[in-house]
């Protein structure tokens, strides 16, 4: 797989491009400390996926991702960074993972199989890949049907679809809809604008090429669309490791959506017990690798989870693995201050003391 790395501090710059020459399934194609050149030599370098720094000056590795995507939606996106915090604002623009700083050959490893894993899909599935025209997690966009992302007329006519897709093929009166997307006004006009918002939907379906119909009867709407028509669609009807796989993020990330808040909490524990139940079976056969991959893919997304977390040092402390110990404790420890005001577990503080991982060291 090519690959283009862009990060303006030198000294990380090379490491990152001897970690990542030294991958059999990587091939280092460019590496810049510019943005401006990485994006000028993008469209001549054709790389697969591109490794950008988050922090760097005047265009930052969020704003060069974009610029990338819009030459060539189906380049593969990973940032590095010092700060997890960028992880949410990272998914937005369509990432697949994101390395944390100081970068290492594990966290390439792991980097390199969702990279592979990406590609393999695209290449082994184009019709299911035709047919999903929607993503729900980790972001929301919509592709029309030559593949482009759909633009709408209003964000309430955004909102509507989202609902839809929410809650298919179910019936939603006007009345509730009406309260739903608009709570300040008054019964009356916020009934008008459901009308003339499912009106704009139908209409921006219909020019997008998007053979999705929504239906009035009996007072409310409902929207006809199959399951495989969007990730959070086949999300649901998938279960076990299939289910655990095809999580991509929180649903409708970046969207301020109040009415999907516990939807999305039903997803994130549904992927939890997912992340549970395919933990336990690699520890069960004793492999510990596909075990560490799988709680560090699921930390990416949900970094609070105590006993997820556990787990994974558990499996650094009985490799004897001090560094990524260290590390990982470090920033767990840290999230868990800044956003919580707690401290680690006893077990997990037991766990660094056997290691003689220190207290406000390590960091």
């Amino acid at each position: 797989m090519r690959v283009m790395i862009v990060e303006d501090e030198l000294p990380i710059l090379e490491l990152m491009k001897l970690l990542v020459g030294r991958h059999p399934h990587l091939e280092v194609v460019g590496a810049f400390q510019s943005a401006a050149e990485a994006l000028e030599q993008f469209p001549r370098l054709q790389p697969d996926a591109a490794l950008l720094d988050v922090e760097m000056p005047r265009m930052n590795g969020i704003e060069l991702a974009g610029q990338l995507k819009r030459i060539d939606e189906e380049v593969q996106i990973v940032f590095t960074t010092a700060y997890p915090d960028y992880a949410l604002e990272a998914f937005q623009v369509c990432a697949v993972d994101y390395l944390l700083k100081p970068v290492t050959p594990d966290g390439i490893e792991r980097v390199a199989a969702r990279l592979a894993k990406g590609q393999k899909l695209r290449a082994a599935r184009p019709a299911e890949q035709e047919q999903q025209f929607v993503r729900c997690l980790g972001a929301f966009e919509t592709r029309r049907a030559g593949g482009h992302l759909m633009s709408w007329p209003t964000r309430k006519t955004e909102e509507l679809f989202a609902y839809f897709l929410v809650y298919p093929n179910r019936s939603t009166s006007k009345w509730q809809l009406a309260d739903l997307l608009w709570p300040d006004l008054e019964e009356e006009r916020a009934v008008h604008n459901v009308h003339n918002t499912v009106y704009r939907l139908k209409k921006a379906l219909k020019e997008a090429g998007i053979g999705v119909e929504v239906v009035h009867a009996n007072d409310g709407y409902h929207m006809q669309i199959a399951a495989a028509c969007s990730d959070l669609g086949q999300f649901r009807e998938l279960a076990g490791e299939a289910r655990f796989r095809a999580y991509q993020g929180a649903l409708f990330a970046g969207k301020d959506y109040v009415w999907s808040a516990g939807v999305a909490a039903e997803l994130d524990v549904q992927y939890a017990e997912a992340a549970r139940e395919l933990v336990a079976k690699y520890r069960r056969e004793g492999q510990a690798a596909k075990a560490k991959e799988a709680l560090r893919t699921y930390l990416a997304y949900l970094p609070l989870d105590e006993e997820m977390n556990e787990q994974l040092l558990e499996l650094y402390a009985a490799q004897e693995e001090r560094e990524l110990f260290r590390q990982h404790y470090a920033a767990y420890r840290n999230r868990l201050a800044e956003e919580l005001g707690v401290a680690p577990s006893a077990r997990i503080g037991r766990l660094a003391q056997q290691l003689g991982v220190q207290e406000g060291k390590g960091d």
